[in-house]
């Protein structure tokens, strides 16, 4: 039966701290394991931020996977038109409300599929303004329906596209940014 001590009853919150702090276990000379601090997680997620080439190769990535999409021949939501009409239907009947439709999910997809983009261009460029990683998520998006516009027949470029892809990258950017703001907060309350 294990033995109760009342003077080793820590909170969750210092197990919680504790856990976040200990980063690194690493092996000394003697081959006894000693656990290494490097600091709270404010810290490791601001070290994170200057690892940009890695950064910088998932931006690429996620730049190809975006231009497939966008320069694929066809809609990428033709094979479940039918399905997603029938969903909408079903939950229109059951109280939805109509402005739940067909341009909404559209509109709401491109936005979704635009946020990583946005955080991937916080995560890769850190030190840039806000307002130029904002045009390149714009010039992004422009350059992707400029391209279904004159090369794509079974597509349709429209400025919608843009304004959502756009306002998906914008919330990436204002969310890396946030974190970023909010781990400096916590350094200097840390301190």
């Amino acid at each position: 039966m294990a033995h109760y001590d009342a003077r080793t009853q820590v909170s969750w919150t210092q197990v919680a701290t504790r856990i976040s702090s200990v980063r690194v276990a690493r092996v000394t000379g003697n081959g006894s394991p000693r656990r290494q601090y490097l600091g709270p997680l404010t810290s490791f997620l601001r070290a994170s931020l200057k690892k940009s080439l890695l950064w910088r190769i998932a931006l690429t990535t996620y730049l190809a996977g975006l231009a497939l999409v966008g320069f694929w021949p066809v809609p990428v939501d033709k094979p479940i038109q039918n399905r997603l009409a029938t969903v909408l239907n079903y939950l229109h009947e059951v109280g939805v409300p109509r402005w739940v439709n067909y341009q909404f999910v559209e509109a709401s997809a491109n936005v979704a599929m635009f946020i990583p983009l946005g955080v991937l261009v916080a995560m890769a460029l850190p030190t840039r303004p806000w307002w130029l990683l904002f045009g390149i998520g714009l010039l992004a998006s422009f350059f992707m329906e400029l391209g279904q516009l004159l090369f794509i027949a079974a597509r349709f470029a429209s400025l919608t596209d843009i304004v959502t892809n756009a306002l998906g990258g914008l919330i990436g950017i204002c969310c890396v940014r946030l974190i970023t703001a909010w781990t400096r907060t916590a350094k200097l309350a840390d301190s």
